[in-house]
């Protein structure tokens, strides 16, 4: 081999490494990011999943995840903490989070839940419905002030004082039972299903496969229900605003939903209405549309599940006026129970909807939403059981 072609191998051999030299340290540090998502503690399955799906469609990226109760995530970033995503258990914490500026953007919905109330598997306690919870000697779990679970909680609580089933004297027997009040959700789920508690209120999300097989589930009776709503955001300094934005429309996409469904969480997707529903004529009292749990009450179940109220009226009846008390259940109370797929992200959303009211003679009335809506008109609208002294006949259509 002559010197002029050793001379032009080593120049070629040079001129590939000062190429590979340069250039691979650039695709590197374009590509390797790492997220860093601060969720509430109830996500942390779904969000795991979700995890590995995102890291596989985005090369380079790593998700790393701060799980804890909404209320101190929310708190360490109002102090500063650094992060890419937040997404809390509601929305009390996510508006803590935009009052200390840490906030970009508007915050979407992505998820919603329902409370429980779990049991250790062989139910010591021999619970079967929330009324046994007021039980001299019952150890209960809940969790801390302020934590989202709890706030569910306690709006649970004061639906059930008013009814007369309860009273007053249940949230106050309820309350001596606590034995221990937990930072997030998880841990109300842990000391439960290890033994140490009789019983917990957590969401449904949070009977996951390691202790689904150690704990009994005891349904929270629709009529005093709560919806939980889950917002999610970008923080305002994100070190990567385009692959949080990425992750975000991930958690919403169809693959993401399918992935929170999975876990037992309630998708955040309204779906389409027919434009006519046909309700059964059976003398039940049906609620469908756009709720995301349909109801079929008969009058006992009125009667038993629901506060009566009564209300004093004065309508025309022929030429004349005509005075009548009623008793019945608040439609409001009803359709909470039904729980209605309202947009949270749309403000006022509640304004754009109507409920129709069809009687067994086919009577039709329409009713704004905004008009029983605590928050616009509020009106006291009862579904009548009773025409004091006399019972309501189904069969007459009224």
């Amino acid at each position: 081999m002559n010197s002029r072609k050793i001379t032009s191998f080593v120049l070629a051999a040079l001129f590939a490494l000062l190429a590979f030299a340069t250039h691979t340290p650039l695709v590197s540090a374009q590509a390797n990011k790492t997220l860093t998502v601060f969720a509430a503690s109830s996500l942390t399955d779904a969000f795991n999943e979700i995890k590995s799906a995102f890291e596989q469609a985005n090369p380079g990226v790593t998700v790393t995840y701060s799980f804890g109760a909404s209320n101190t995530l929310a708190t360490q970033l109002s102090q500063g903490a650094p992060a890419d995503i937040f997404a809390s258990a509601n929305a009390t914490q996510m508006n803590a989070a935009i009052t200390a500026k840490r906030i970009a953007g508007k915050p979407r919905t992505f998820a919603k839940n329902r409370l429980v109330l779990i049991v250790p598997a062989d139910n010591p306690a021999k619970l079967m419905t929330l009324k046994d919870l007021a039980r001299p000697g019952i150890k209960l779990v809940i969790a801390a002030k302020g934590v989202p679970v709890r706030d569910y909680t306690e709006t649970m609580l004061s639906k059930l004082v008013k009814n007369p089933a309860y009273g007053a004297d249940y949230q106050t027997a309820f309350m001596k039972n606590v034995v221990s009040e937990e930072a997030n959700v998880r841990q109300v789920s842990a000391k439960v299903s290890l033994g140490e508690a009789d019983a917990g209120f957590v969401y449904r999300s949070d009977v996951t496969p390691d202790i689904s097989s150690k704990v009994m589930i005891i349904q929270v009776p629709d009529s005093v229900n709560t919806l939980a709503a889950y917002p999610i955001a970008a923080t305002d300094n994100s070190a990567n605003p385009d692959v949080a934005k990425k992750y975000i429309d991930y958690v919403l996409s169809d693959a993401g939903q399918k992935t929170l469904v999975k876990w037992n969480f309630i998708s955040s997707v309204i779906p389409a209405q027919p434009a006519t529903i046909t309700l059964p004529i059976d003398g039940a009292l049906h609620v469908s549309g756009q709720v995301l749990n349909p109801l079929k009450l008969t009058a006992d179940d009125l009667k038993n599940n629901y506060a009566a109220q009564k209300a004093d009226v004065s309508f025309l009846s022929g030429t004349g006026t005509t005075k009548a008390s009623f008793t019945g259940v608040y439609l409001l109370d009803i359709l909470d129970a039904a729980q209605v797929n309202y947009n949270p992200d749309q403000k006022n959303d509640t304004l754009s909807l109507y409920i129709v009211a069809t009687g067994s003679d086919g009577y039709q009335a329409i009713i704004a939403y905004g008009d029983i809506d605590p928050n616009f008109g509020n009106q006291p609208i009862l579904v009548a059981q009773e025409l004091d002294p006399h019972t309501i006949d189904a069969g007459r259509g009224q």
